[in-house]
């Protein structure tokens, strides 16, 4: 029961941030969340054609004709516009790179699960612009992109360089534009994504003198830091960060990258690693978005502290900083390879039900207490999205 309970009220939020110009990111109106977001959009647009409700799927598809009516002329894509009037942001301190990853995702996914030609007549020159602008971010050419810190959805974290969210998020992208155009120069740009992610991301000495391998000395220093099975975060030219990034790991599981076996094995350890119990059945048991908490002391402290536009979010265990995600949760749920799936989504509907389904952008990691924005619609897609995968065995991508 509660599982239908909380499918029915995630649909509901979802039509209540439906709009003549697309979804909404959120109910309440602050800071620039009563906007279309090309990220919570798709996300949200992504769970919709899963619902397989119509009136949900015409608000995505409105949503996308919005991000592509304001797409600039480098073919990149906001990340988010005002509807009322038109205002729109591709970011702040620096450009949001994750919003036209996700927009191209979004066009690709929905011509491909809805089968619906006219789509792609109405988009083709809008993804192929946007999916130029992305390989122009291969700064290097060499199959990568570059990420500036603060340049995807965790704007005020410390990550930055080749991140792993990222080059996931641009591995979908590439596959899902290969599937709708059959194009050999992009599946064969796909495949060398694909192994450029396995070597650089999971390092061993056996691919120590393979060309994918993008800086030697880096590759060398993760090998001695290295634990597997879990992925590097990120690494630039003069670093390697090793921690829990589970938006990544949800990503990476529900691709085709991995193995079934090899999969298994990083789900298990992101849940060991981070000390979660999804039997638990409390706010604790929802993930948090990075583990270890970076704290006061910490070499990374000021470097984290020193990030933010209008005021410090990320106090140990709050925000990006292990403050705990429906949206990191609902994702890492839908690649759940565990025979337990029912009663880990069970866990996560009885959360987002505690506070009267609130659908708060993040729990307190210590507390559980709702925190952040209220009423956020990807905090309720996260959890169709879930049920979809879990339950009907959808795919989230194709």
């Amino acid at each position: 029961m509660i599982l239908e309970e909380t499918y029915a009220k995630s649909a509901e939020l979802l039509k209540s941030l439906s709009t003549s110009g697309g979804l909404l990111a959120s109910i309440e109106n602050i800071d620039n969340y009563r906007r279309v977001w090309s990220r919570d959009g798709v996300v949200a647009g992504i769970a919709s054609i899963l619902s397989g409700d119509a009136a949900l799927i015409k608000t995505f598809k409105q949503t996308l004709f919005t991000l592509k009516k304001y797409q600039d002329r480098t073919g990149r894509v906001p990340s988010n516009v005002s509807v009322e009037n038109g205002d729109v942001s591709y970011g702040t301190t620096v450009g949001r790179i994750d919003a036209t990853l996700w927009y191209v995702i979004g066009v690709c996914n929905l011509v491909l699960k809805t089968g619906d030609g006219a789509v792609w007549d109405d988009y083709k020159e809008s993804v192929e612009k946007a999916v130029f602008y992305l390989e122009c971010l291969e700064l290097n050419g060499r199959g990568l992109i570059y990420i500036p810190q603060g340049g995807d959805w965790a704007d005020e974290y410390i990550n930055h360089g080749y991140v792993l969210y990222d080059e996931l998020l641009y591995y979908l992208a590439l596959r899902s534009f290969s599937l709708v155009t059959n194009n050999p120069v992009f599946i064969s740009k796909k495949d060398y994504l694909k192994e450029l992610i396995l070597v650089n991301y999971f390092p061993d000495k056996k691919y120590l003198e393979d060309g994918h391998v993008y800086h030697r000395a880096m590759y060398e220093s993760a090998m001695l830091h290295y634990n597997p099975p879990l992925p590097v975060t990120y690494f630039s030219n003069h670093s390697v960060r090793f921690h829990l990034d589970v938006f990544a790991v949800g990503l990476l599981l529900l691709s085709d990258i991995l193995s079934a076996k090899k999969k298994e094995e990083v789900r298990a350890a992101a849940l060991v690693y981070c000390g979660v119990d999804l039997d638990g059945g409390s706010a604790l048991s929802v993930l948090p978005a990075f583990h270890p908490v970076i704290s006061e002391g910490d070499h990374n402290w000021e470097h984290l502290r020193s990030n933010h536009l209008y005021e410090f979010k990320n106090k140990p265990y709050h925000y990006h900083n292990g403050g705990r995600w429906p949206l990191v949760h609902g994702f890492f749920l839908a690649s759940n390879l565990s025979q337990k799936k029912e009663e880990h989504l069970s866990s996560f509907a009885e959360v987002l039900a505690k506070d009267s389904y609130s659908f708060p952008e993040f729990y307190d990691g210590e507390t559980g207490e709702a925190k952040g924005i209220k009423g956020l619609g990807f905090s309720a897609a996260a959890f169709l999205l879930a049920y979809e995968a879990a339950i009907n065995g959808k795919k989230v991508f194709e």
